[in-house]
């Protein structure tokens, strides 16, 4: 049985929630957890049936624990320290480049959680036959911005069936009742954060002269990404092709239920390990497929991280 002391910075968020739970359920032991945290009012974390008590950051030793995982946007200061002291950093957020360095420590940082799922689902589809366009729209939860997004929309719902005002300090526009076409400052091509890491994996995903296009949409509602996907291959492919390798590929669940109880919905794979596809249409000339997915946008993430510090314990017990 592998073993790994571990330090998280965040424990209070749904990523490192969902990475708890993941790991509560592994065979990976924690002979010393140390939750982290950057606010002057430190709580518990619970894990595995005990209450850990936060430790602030400022006067921490590094050297207690060999990994730091960060679930905490604009913790760049942090990270460093802990670089710094030669902890490898496992980053969730986006806060330092990834494959990048900071001093001794390496950083490792994850592929956006709705860019893990477009590659998940287009992997399988890509082994079928040269791909040559891809088109996304993600509709996304207001959890990719943690218990500030899930808090917003929160208040800002009581308040409309109050008839009162709750101002909107996270997002540009009022999240309740409405979509706003995407999150963050764009780039000089009017891409957004999560745009960007979705281009950027599936350009490296597949063949250099496919058109890829993402569009991502935030939306009222707490958990799970969805995406309505389209993929266009350069020669036909038959449909049972795709079906079988769909349900073959280890990561997603295709629904293959008829009538409107095919139709999956975020709620169904919030707590679950799995990306669910349904709703397959495909090209008159064969040569494309439209689908619908959607995935906890917070255990995906933890399964990589979980798949990281098995890794590292098994390395470590050499």
């Amino acid at each position: 049985m592998s073993a790994l002391n571990l330090a998280l910075l965040g424990g209070d968020t749904a990523l490192a929630q969902a990475l708890l739970d993941v790991i509560a359920d592994s065979p990976l032991r924690l002979p010393a957890f140390y939750p982290l945290t950057l606010s002057e009012e430190p709580g518990l974390i619970e894990f595995r049936g005990d209450d850990y008590p936060e430790l602030e950051v400022d006067g921490y030793d590094w050297t207690l624990a060999p990994v730091l995982v960060n679930c905490v946007p604009d913790a760049g200061n942090v990270l460093k320290a802990a670089a710094d002291a030669g902890v490898l950093v496992i980053d969730l957020t986006g806060a330092v480049p990834a494959g990048g360095k900071l001093a001794r420590g390496q950083v490792l940082s994850l592929p956006d959680p709705f860019a893990q799922q477009l590659a998940t689902v287009i992997a399988p589809l890509a082994e079928l036959g040269a791909v040559v366009s891809v088109a996304a729209t993600g509709m996304l939860a207001v959890s990719t911005e943690g218990p500030a997004g899930v808090d917003e929309l929160s208040g800002q719902t009581r308040a409309l069936f109050a008839q009162t005002e709750h101002p909107s300090q996270l997002y540009s526009k009022r999240i309740a009742y409405n979509l706003l076409g995407g999150y963050g400052t764009p780039d000089e091509a009017g891409n957004t954060p999560e745009e960007r890491a979705a281009l950027a994996l599936l350009k490296k995903q597949l063949p250099g002269d496919c058109a890829v296009d993402v569009t991502c949409v935030r939306t009222p509602h707490f958990f799970g990404h969805g995406a309505a996907v389209s993929l266009r291959f350069a020669a036909a492919v038959a449909p049972d092709a795709i079906v079988e390798a769909l349900k073959a590929a280890e990561r997603v669940f295709l629904l293959q239920v008829a009538g409107e109880a095919g139709i999956a919905a975020s709620q169904d794979a919030v707590g679950g390990d799995k990306v669910w596809v349904s709703r397959l249409r495909f090209a008159d000339d064969g040569r494309g497929v439209s689908l619908w997915s959607v995935a906890d946008n917070t255990r995906l993430p933890a399964l990589a991280v979980l798949q990281l510090l098995t890794l590292i314990a098994a390395k470590q017990g050499h």
